[in-house]
């Protein structure tokens, strides 16, 4: 929490909080909240210095509102929930509205009779010499509704609504429970001030806040002298970061009361949740993990995240078919920096980098799954080795070339746990799935390799090739990216003909049956499963038996293939014999030989496959 505190102070500091000027999410100041407009659920007031309204509407959808709150208001409830100082239902605004009407009047009349800036003082009297009008809601209702206003019954509104073919319809709204905002017309010479835009109005209530007789003390977190608080706002709806279990048994016997257990100021309080907030709105920060957990990051000098970091979505380097191999392992630092930071990099190496999953643990409360600090050098460190421990070629048919990249989180996720449907693969348990992310956030931040039990669960999926009919490639993808430098060695897409590991040659085998099978087929034939796809499960369990069966399954397709294809048939054919007879001079009299394949067959199997494809493409082209 010291981390969020320290981040909403430095974003003070570079001007960072309640900038208007910026498109991006708002940092809210403190003792403010914002709102979402649907269209139908806030009406803007446009007024004269005198409070007579000139004009009104529904904020349209999509745009926010800012406005200030208390601490009892922010997250309130109950038969009759106290009142937002300014901005709030028109049933608090409303005489109409009762008790409620009296809780608004009584709030915005403490703030009234504050010693406010002279303008401040002078905006919220021209609102309230709107509110005072009898005929307010009448008023409101004629500017919106105009001809079409048939009558005002309370709070709701009847009106006649016109259809695109001319024909008049009935129609009405509660206004009730839509919350009414202001600005005054060329307030400041000719320029119009709004609630949600007046930063003076702002600062205003939030010196009258802290200036209220309020209990005192030292705030655990902060170390300062605040004003105490045991009421923290709630986020992704009104669940609590900080909250006092209502079970006695947790506290009693070491604290008299569950409020002994922390101290917190309400000010340190606002500003970690503002933070927080501010985090999980700002679509730079967060990344969304599945089910209401979330992750989110920043940088002790790039609060706003303006690299757009997110290292749970695919990310690469592309690379020239025609440069080296060497040219690809060996490329700079910076490059591989910034295919991990998407744009320019807007932080130094001696900035901290932090990051954290909240899970919303319940409606009452969130929880703080994960929580790491380090330096930002540290963190390309590890995305560097996370990089290069998880990239595989793959085609971009956008680029029409080869790209090298790093399958995303989810499509681990995916490949090792998911089933096929509809030609996806879906993960079921959605608390499973989320412990997977967090597995995974954890290992790359800690500069680790992929969880065992993700690659595990790799290695025995890709042995049952007819399960993913739809999302083979998909598989063979992630499969081979996160295999391909395991226990020390390097496992290359290119075809390496001196290693003479035994699954390597066996995979190696598989992908010469499987091609002089499909190249047989003909056009319309080409989603016909081969024989190698079909025996796929048992040839990777038991594979000198099995090859004997795809030996005598492929000679029908051998001798079709001679009369269509010659000069194919003849280069599988001495593939063919130059593996088996690997296989042969390494393997034959061992007692390995027809042992269950380990995950180097995967390897054999598509440098193979891209050495045949490959070598018949360049042929054809000469």
């Amino acid at each position: 929490m010291t981390a969020l505190l320290y981040a909403y102070e430095n974003a003070e500091k570079m001007g960072l909080v309640d900038n208007q000027d910026s498109n991006s999410t708002l940092l809210l100041p403190l003792y403010h909240t914002n709102l979402k407009s649907n269209g139908m659920n806030i009406i803007h007031a446009s007024l004269s210095k005198d409070g007579t309204l000139i004009k009104a509407d529904f904020v349209p959808n999509g745009e926010f509102i800012v406005f200030p709150v208390t601490q009892d208001s922010i997250a309130r409830s109950g038969k009759n929930p106290p009142s937002h100082p300014l901005v709030d239902k028109i049933s608090y605004l409303s005489p109409l509205g009762g008790e409620l009407h009296t809780l608004y009047k009584n709030t915005f009349r403490q703030w009234l009779a504050y010693d406010n800036p002279e303008q401040v003082q002078q905006f919220l009297e021209t609102i309230q010499n709107f509110l005072v009008k009898k005929d307010m809601l009448q008023e409101l209702a004629s500017a919106i509704f105009g001809k079409t206003l048939v009558s005002v019954d309370d709070f709701v509104i009847n009106f006649k609504e016109l259809s695109d073919k001319g024909k008049q319809s009935d129609k009405k709204v509660d206004l009730s429970s839509v919350f009414l905002t202001f600005s005054v017309e060329e307030f400041i010479g000719y320029k119009n001030m709004s609630v949600t835009e007046y930063k003076a109005l702002h600062q205003a209530y939030i010196d009258y806040v802290e200036s209220l007789d309020l209990p005192r003390g030292i705030c655990n977190i902060s170390g300062e002298e605040q004003q105490l608080t045991t009421k923290h706002r709630g986020l992704m709806g009104n669940a609590k970061l900080i909250s006092v279990s209502n079970n006695i048994e947790t506290y009693k016997g070491r604290f008299s009361s569950g409020e002994d257990i922390i101290k917190i100021g309400y000010r340190t309080s606002e500003k970690i949740h503002l933070m927080l907030k501010y985090l999980l709105e700002n679509t730079n920060s967060h990344k969304w993990l599945g089910g209401q957990q979330n992750l989110i990051n920043w940088f002790s000098d790039d609060i706003e995240n303006k690299t757009n970091l997110d290292f749970t979505s695919p990310f690469g380097i592309d690379f020239d078919e025609q440069e080296s191999e060497q040219a690809v392992v060996s490329i700079a630092n910076k490059v591989i920096s910034d295919s991990f930071i998407r744009g320019e990099v807007a932080f130094s190496n001696s900035s901290k980098y932090y990051i954290a999953i909240v899970d919303k643990a319940s409606n009452g409360r969130i929880s703080l799954k994960f929580f790491r600090e380090l330096e930002s050098s540290k963190l390309l460190d590890n995305l560097e080795f996370w990089q290069t421990s998880n990239q595989w070629e793959y085609y971009d048919q956008q680029y029409s070339k080869m790209r090298l990249r790093v399958p995303s989180m989810r499509q681990m996720i995916a490949a090792a746990y998911g089933i096929e449907r509809n030609g996806m693969l879906e993960v079921d348990n959605d608390n499973f799935q989320k412990d997977q992310f967090q597995k995974l956030v954890i290992s790359l931040i800690d500069g680790q390799r992929v969880p065992a039990n993700i690659t595990k669960s790799l290695e025995s999926n890709v042995k049952n090739r007819l399960h993913y009919q739809k999302t083979w490639k998909q598989l063979l993808f992630v499969t081979l990216g996160l295999l391909h430098n395991r226990n020390g060695e390097e496992l290359k897409p290119m075809l390496d003909k001196q290693n003479m590991n035994r699954s390597y040659l066996f995979g190696r085998l598989l992908a010469i049956f499987d091609r002089l099978e499909s190249a047989a087929f003909n056009k319309n034939d080409d989603k016909r499963v081969t024989n190698a796809q079909k025996f796929w499960t048992s040839y990777t369990n038991h594979p000198a038996s099995t090859m004997q069966i795809l030996l005598e399954k492929t000679k029908y397709y051998e001798r079709t293939l001679m009369q269509s294809k010659p000069g194919l048939k003849v280069k599988l054919e001495k593939e063919k014999e130059e593996v088996i007879n690997a296989i042969s001079t390494n393997y034959l009299d061992s007692k390995e030989l027809n042992r269950s394949l380990d995950y180097h067959f995967i390897f054999g199997y598509y440098a193979e496959e891209k050495f045949i494809y490959s070598k018949t493409i360049n042929e054809s082209e000469e």
